[in-house]
């Protein structure tokens, strides 16, 4: 004759079997994946939420958590999608032939057969940069301020305000800026220079 192994099992979720005689259901979460637990349990881990992984942890039950951006690096979790891009400063280099106001982030070849004079951002975030280079500046490179604005260079600085500014002597001299004090009073310091600058 024969048997009948069907077995009645009630519940919701998925099946289980103990190895011992035993069926069990367990429930899952909406929204979340599944990870083997003890006894061959099953393990919901979240729902998870914009931007989170699954992240091993040794010996125990995988965890759902977000990225860490560490030095240099921002993070920004969306609805499946995780963007990671570089804060770290970078400038853009062009060439320039006309004298103009400063855009920070941004490296300035000057081209002009005379004086070139670039003014000081109005209100710098510290840390912000900049740098100058001349090829064909027959007089020079004039870094010139807004009201309230200075500029170090080691231990020398300039006049506070719009009369103070920098100037290089020769054609081909450079110079790398950052903002170590941000808003309208902002003073910034030349951390790299080649060539001869005067300080006014």
């Amino acid at each position: 004759m024969a048997t009948n192994n069907a077995v009645n099992i009630s519940g919701t979720g998925i099946i289980k079997y103990d190895n011992a005689g035993t069926f069990s259901t367990t429930t899952v979460t909406q929204h979340s994946p599944i990870v083997g637990g003890a006894s061959n349990a099953l393990v919901s881990l979240g729902p998870l939420t914009d931007g989170q992984i699954v992240i091993g942890s040794t010996g125990l039950v995988p965890v759902a958590a977000s990225l860490t951006a560490g030095t240099g690096i921002s993070i920004t979790p969306g609805a499946g999608s995780i963007s990671i891009a570089s804060t770290l400063s970078v400038l853009t280099w062009s060439v320039i032939t006309a004298d103009q106001a400063i855009t920070v982030s941004n490296g300035y070849i000057c081209n002009k057969a005379g004086l070139l004079t670039l003014t000081l951002p109005a209100s710098p975030t510290a840390g912000q940069t900049f740098a100058v280079t001349g090829i064909n500046t027959a007089v020079g490179i004039r870094v010139a301020q807004n009201a309230n604005q200075q500029i170090f260079m080691g231990t020398s600085s300039t006049t506070i305000g719009i009369t103070g500014y920098v100037e290089s002597l020769n054609i081909r001299d450079s110079a790398q800026f950052v903002c170590v004090v941000g808003g309208a009073s902002a003073v910034w310091n030349i951390i790299a220079s080649m060539g001869n600058w005067t300080i006014v």
